[in-house]
């Protein structure tokens, strides 16, 4: 069976933004350029404002303004990446016709034209995340012992407590099929750092998604929001995604029940 669909799918968009006036502009030509090049399936862009306290949404703007490309700005209380993300996916969801909704994080650290390392599934419930590949000949920028530390920490958790096996489950590069999304988000309880790692078990462990996993450069451009202390007391989320999980909170989505047996891991 061919691993490659005829045609890309089309694909909206979905930045979360907290105060990224400096670096916001650079994301927005970058995905401007990557539409007039071979990016013709991203349909849509929208910027999930997380009620930035600097010019983040007015960047926005003049900078899409200025590349030729509309953008639509939701505009949301401060509440963090992991509600941000929610509201701005169930938001889209409902009113998009694009295939995938992507979650693109808007400090261009990772680039939008990686779309293009994406081998596409046939199957339509395909989950796909980025895995950094963190120092390697691709020229991905290599961590800081203490990001590499959190990364360890946080993949072993994933693993011991959710059964993930995935090595990068907090890439900020990740594509849901769009018809699944809003059943997706709406079972996030996650209002932490590990919110994709809960998506991703409701996805896999749950419902058997396909999840394909797709290499990605990471190039940081500025000084990450993540501190090492709040990503520690963050983690203590994932016991109690555990603690769901044990109590049943989480319902499949999809057609899960009937594709149980299917192979639940795509790898590329």
């Amino acid at each position: 069976m061919s691993t490659v669909t005829a045609r890309p799918p089309s694909i909206a968009v979905i930045m979360p933004a907290f105060n990224e006036a400096a670096r916001i502009d650079r994301t927005i030509a970058t995905i401007a350029t990557y539409r007039a090049g071979s990016g013709s399936n991203v349909r849509a862009v929208f910027v999930a404002d997380d009620g930035s306290t600097d010019e983040t949404v007015a960047v926005a703007r003049a900078a899409a303004a200025r590349e030729g490309m509309a953008i639509e700005v939701l505009s949301f209380p401060h509440r963090g990446k992991a509600l941000t993300v929610r509201s701005a996916m169930l938001d889209v969801s409902e009113r998009s016709d694009a295939d995938y909704l992507m979650m693109l994080d808007a400090d261009d650290e990772l680039r939008i034209d990686q779309l293009d390392h994406v081998v596409w599934s046939p199957d339509p419930r395909a989950v796909y995340i980025g895995k950094r590949d963190e120092g390697s000949e691709r020229g991905s920028a290599k961590p800081t012992p203490v990001r590499r530390l959190m990364s360890l920490a946080m993949r072993s958790a994933s693993r011991l407590l959710l059964g993930l096996p995935y090595r990068d489950t907090q890439c900020g590069f990740k594509l849901f099929p769009r018809h699944l999304a809003h059943d997706l988000f709406s079972q996030q309880r996650s209002s932490g750092w590990t919110f994709d790692a809960e998506i991703l078990f409701v996805a896999h462990r749950v419902s058997h998604l396909p999840i394909v996993e797709v290499p990605v450069v990471w190039t940081p451009r500025g000084v990450s929001h993540v501190r090492p202390f709040a990503a520690a007391v963050s983690g203590l989320a994932l016991f109690g995604t555990a603690w769901n999980r044990l109590h049943g909170a989480y319902r499949p989505v999809g057609h899960a029940a009937a594709d149980a047996q299917r192979p639940a891991i795509v790898k590329s």
